[in-house]
């Protein structure tokens, strides 16, 4: 499967469920959402999900349309904790995330990390572990970091134009899933021939095309 396909699938997906865009791009280990990439058909053959696996996955995935949207609709600036409703979707898809992961055994959750690396490709920079996995410097995680808040600013802006109705539902889709692919080619510079051949290692076999 093409990998510029899983991306436009996955985004789909997150628009679809309301969930932030931005979420793509956080720092962390799981930057999107685990559950919509094991939803992916040809993720699904990779891993041989057994029935129960996948049944469980969708259950996952209902869950998360389901409160998603609950918590969309009912935002508010902050709640009595502070948290402000991009805070509260980032902490259920963590959640939800930790949900998915622990019905993967051993050696599906190895091959998960493989398949992650490959469909979000560079953007996977923004992981603490990957970067300590490559051994990046300061000065590289600094300027993956800037690279990662720009990234941030754009999905606010196109966010804002796209409540303004200045774009269109496929508009803002193509967009994002645009600068995904460059934000990803701009955080590939920052590596050296070394790191670019210890991360391909990390993505292991390519996906099969389905």
């Amino acid at each position: 499967m093409n990998r510029h396909t899983l991306l436009s699938t996955i985004l789909a997906i997150l628009v679809a469920l309301a969930l932030p865009c931005g979420a793509t791009t956080r720092s962390t280990d799981y930057p999107g959402s685990v559950t919509l990439l094991l939803e992916v058909t040809g993720v699904q053959k990779e891993l041989a999900l057994d029935k129960n696996q996948s049944r469980r996955v969708d259950a996952l995935r209902k869950e998360l349309k389901s409160r998603s949207r609950t918590l969309v609709e009912k935002a508010r600036p902050a709640d009595q904790n502070g948290l402000t409703t991009d805070q509260r979707l980032f902490a259920l898809i963590d959640s939800n995330n930790a949900k998915a992961l622990a019905l993967l055994t051993p050696v599906q959750l190895d091959r998960f990390h493989q398949l992650q690396n490959q469909v979000l490709g560079y953007t996977m920079l923004v992981s603490p572990k990957l970067q300590q996995q490559l051994g990046l410097s300061k000065r590289q995680v600094s300027a993956i970091e800037k690279i990662r808040t720009r990234g941030l600013e754009f999905v606010a802006e196109t966010n804002r134009s796209y409540a303004q109705r200045d774009l269109s539902h496929d508009q803002r889709i193509e967009l994002l899933r645009t600068y995904r692919v460059e934000q990803s080619a701009r955080m590939r510079t920052v590596l050296t021939p070394a790191q670019h051949a210890a991360f391909a290692k990390l993505c292991g076999q390519q996906l099969k095309n389905n």
